[in-house]
């Protein structure tokens, strides 16, 4: 049985998203903690090589960000402090527009291009009245999507020290990089993270967070992606047939 939300949570929810991802799984860098080089070997897991080369070394993430232009992904996404379910994401952008919808609240961020400043709107099917506001001097183009800031990773990742190349595994049907990333405090192992970066425009394409006890406590992967294909007629929505009863800003 689905739980209706409020439209304060569902605000909250989509704006935690990239907060709490991106101090977990970019670059993992944990405050007042130790880290140390390792050497780890996987025991007891099934993987599906694409390579049977694990002597590469991969000094440097290669990052091409063209694709954040124009592109569609699809992405489940599961942090057990926001739901205990896994949620499914798909995001669209095109020069004139960007839409974020979760298909498990039913609820749609939409941004549309007006000039120098992008409208705002909060569609939640089960919601009477619908939210809608201006961003003032902001582009769309200046926009950062929560996918963006989800995957985004330094270049410089595989050369830390409590880093280390794993072999390449396809996500999605796409090439990747996977890393592991662990993270000590006076000894003891407090946090392994899997990263799986897209060899083509370098972006983390599935990540994978775990406690000292081995408990999933963030995640999320692509279902699939394509870029530098979709038209503003793809991405638009009609707004007329929804009443914005409530104005922000």
């Amino acid at each position: 049985m689905r739980v209706k939300k409020s439209l304060s949570v569902i605000l909250a929810a989509l704006s935690l998203i990239s907060v709490v991802a991106f101090s977990s799984c970019r670059d993992n860098e944990n405050q007042g903690e130790t880290t140390t080089r390792y050497e780890y070997t996987p025991v007891g897991q099934e993987t599906t090589e694409t390579s049977t080369e694990k002597t590469e070394e991969i000094k440097e993430i290669i990052k091409d960000t063209s694709w954040q232009k124009n592109f569609l992904v699809s992405y489940r996404y599961f942090d057990p402090e926001q739901s205990l379910t896994t949620m499914k994401i798909e995001e669209k952008k095109s020069s004139g527009a960007f839409t974020v919808e979760n298909s498990d609240t039913g609820s749609i961020q939409y941004y549309k291009a007006n000039g120098n400043d992008t409208d705002c709107y909060v569609i939640i099917e089960s919601e009477e009245k619908q939210v809608h506001s201006v961003l003032t001097g902001k582009k769309l183009s200046s926009l950062s999507s929560m996918f963006m800031k989800l995957s985004d990773i330094s270049r410089d990742f595989p050369s830390k020290n409590n880093v280390l190349y794993m072999y390449n595994e396809t996500v999605a049907g796409r090439n990747c990089h996977k890393f592991i990333q662990r993270a000590y405090s006076e000894g003891e192992l407090t946090q392994s993270v899997y990263v799986w970066v897209d060899v083509e425009y370098g972006f983390i394409a599935k990540c994978e967070s775990y406690d000292a006890d081995n408990t999933l406590n963030l995640m999320w992967e692509i279902e699939s992606f394509e870029t530098g294909k979709l038209k503003d007629e793809d991405v638009m929505i009609d707004v007329s047939k929804y009443d914005f009863g409530v104005t922000v800003g």
